[in-house]
């Protein structure tokens, strides 16, 4: 298990966590000392206490409270590698306009240009020997006010059929995730998981606001961004090894998720 602060000053704190499956801590109960703002870079299994377990992965922004316990479960062998930010309290209850430092909601979908506004922050950390202190708290700001500016949705009480919805395709998530590389068919995954094809696409797309092909290629995409910035001259591997038919294929999806090539976007992650 590993933990390192990235960057601290009197408004924020930006910090890294890493922890493998066979480590003793894994499965041992979490404990948020302060309210974060997680962005996960592997998949893994997360429970919050008196709460149902959801797959946290990087289309996802996780919220953790003051004083909240969780639990994490592993989906592969990655095991849990995320950053982590956190707000000075007062500053904090300014943002989410309350008087208490509360999170209303555990996760939300990470937008695809939240995405790379905080990898350029981690990028500019790293690159770095000097760091522009205003330009990270300014984009640290940000990154919390459009995600907390997002409606929270009112009713989070669900009947028996909606939890099992709702676990079904956690569940689906999970089986996507063991190897995001291998090209599973709408009709394996619902004989994997007991269901119909139609029950399994119809319920994906109601629950999780898109389809399962849509999901998985944003899996793919992100997972690919994360390590294109560890082996940029490595394109052409990268995209077979996420599923990806051609590097034209993958350029395209790439494209239209980001707004760019992904050669463009290495470039401008490390630029501020």
């Amino acid at each position: 298990m590993s933990e390192t602060i990235l960057y601290t000053s009197d408004l924020i704190e930006i910090g890294v966590f890493t922890i493998r499956p066979d480590e003793p801590g894994f499965l041992q109960l979490g404990f948020v000392d302060s309210p974060i703002i997680v962005f996960p870079k592997n998949s893994i299994w997360i429970q919050h206490e008196g709460s149902s377990p959801f797959v946290a992965d990087p289309t996802l922004v996780n919220f953790y409270n003051q004083g909240q316990t969780y639990q994490r479960f592993a989906i592969n062998q990655t095991g849990d590698f995320c950053h982590w930010f956190s707000m000075e309290n007062s500053l904090l209850a300014e943002v989410v306009a309350k008087e208490q430092q509360h999170f209303s909601r555990e996760n939300m979908p990470c937008p695809a240009s939240v995405f790379l506004d905080h990898l350029r922050i981690l990028n500019h950390l790293s690159a770095t020997n000097q760091v522009n202190a205003l330009w990270v708290e300014e984009q640290v700001l940000n990154l919390f006010d459009t995600l907390l500016s997002q409606p929270v949705e009112q009713d989070q009480t669900f009947s028996k059929k909606q939890q099992r919805h709702r676990l079904l395709i956690e569940r689906v998530k999970e089986s996507l995730h063991e190897d995001l590389s291998v090209n599973l068919s709408l009709q394996q995954l619902a004989k994997r998981h007991n269901t119909s094809p139609y029950h399994l696409s119809r319920v994906f797309k109601t629950i999780n606001g898109e389809g399962i092909n849509h999901y998985r290629k944003q899996q793919r995409l992100r997972h690919l961004l994360l390590e294109l910035q560890i082996q940029p001259n490595n394109l052409v591997d990268v995209s077979f090894d996420y599923g990806f038919a051609s590097h034209s294929h993958m350029s395209a999806s790439f494209k239209q998720l980001f707004g760019m090539t992904p050669s463009n976007c290495l470039r401008q992650l490390n630029i501020q």
